[in-house]
């Protein structure tokens, strides 16, 4: 009788361990926040942040801490900021003792204070890079590129490298329906060869 309640312990003990799920590697994850701090580019920090945080293994704490990067990084380059305010909120959800809670709480109100003032600005008349710049701050990048393939006009450089990095202007393919990003006057080095990506939704 000992014995077999023994076993059924150790059994029970086995089936708890396997349960147990797998977080990801500390140091493995500093090596990717690193990365990240590394990066230039905003569109590319989003593709790679979104691909971290889709992770089902990451600890509340190291959640949190790639919550918070997106959310400076977004608020540094003035883009999707209401998406910056939903990432603040959720780091502080998880991280209520954290010692940047109260850096987060002063970074929303400065996040809501720009939205307001890119909604006004939305609202009257403005020149496209302008009006592309806000929408942008507002998190709506499909928009923005939608609207400069439809005028026919060339982004800015800074335009085109953020473009580029998020995936709505590609090199020139074999397709005879390419639509080349410039059409009129003088052709820049960055723009030479490149066309709206066919698999965006921007017609």
């Amino acid at each position: 009788m000992k014995s077999r309640f023994l076993g059924v312990v150790v059994l029970l003990a086995a089936t708890a361990c396997e349960t147990v799920p797998p977080t990801m590697d500390p140091l493995l994850f500093q090596n990717e926040v690193s990365r990240l701090n590394a990066i230039a580019s905003i569109g590319a920090i989003e593709t790679a942040t979104e691909t971290l945080l889709a992770r089902t293994d990451l600890t509340d704490t190291q959640r949190a801490d790639a919550l918070f990067l997106r959310a400076e990084k977004r608020l540094e380059s003035r883009y999707d900021l209401p998406g910056a305010i939903v990432d603040f909120d959720r780091f502080i959800a998880l991280s209520t003792d954290d010692p940047r809670v109260t850096a987060a709480e002063r970074r929303k109100v400065f996040a809501s204070s720009e939205i307001e003032s890119a909604q006004r600005r939305l609202a009257r008349l403005q020149n496209l890079t302008d009006w592309f710049n806000d929408k942008v701050l507002m998190g709506d990048l499909g928009a923005a590129a939608t609207r400069y393939r439809q005028s026919g006009l060339t982004p800015n450089e800074s335009h085109v490298f953020l473009l580029k990095e998020s995936g709505y202007i590609c090199p020139m393919t074999e397709s005879e329906t390419a639509d080349p990003v410039h059409k009129f006057g003088t052709l820049r080095a960055d723009v030479e060869g490149a066309v709206w990506c066919a698999h965006q939704s921007v017609s």
